[in-house]
């Protein structure tokens, strides 16, 4: 069953390649989504689509951030998921 997450990363998270390296994890856990900047919010913002195992698994690696980033806080809402995602975590 797909499940998805409103994730919002605290911190740190600017210019230290964070977005590449969420990217590289929704490759790596075969989870569907995006990842922005959210500048407004001073935080970077994921929706995340995927099975239970792999967006718990994806969350996880999320959390341990970069070797340049530092996080100071994570948010993390389930959603109803849509389906509509056809790429690993589209960079925007």
């Amino acid at each position: 069953m797909i499940r998805a997450y409103d994730i919002r990363i605290y911190g740190r998270v600017f210019n230290v390649g964070f977005r590449r390296y969420v990217h590289r994890y929704g490759l790596q856990c075969n989870v569907k989504g995006y990842v922005e900047n959210d500048y407004a919010d001073d935080c970077v913002h994921i929706v995340a689509e995927g099975e239970a195992t792999d967006l718990d698994r994806f969350t996880l690696l999320c959390g341990e951030g970069t070797p340049y980033s530092y996080i100071t806080d994570m948010k993390i809402e389930a959603v109803a998921g849509t389906g509509k995602y056809d790429e690993f975590m589209e960079i925007r």
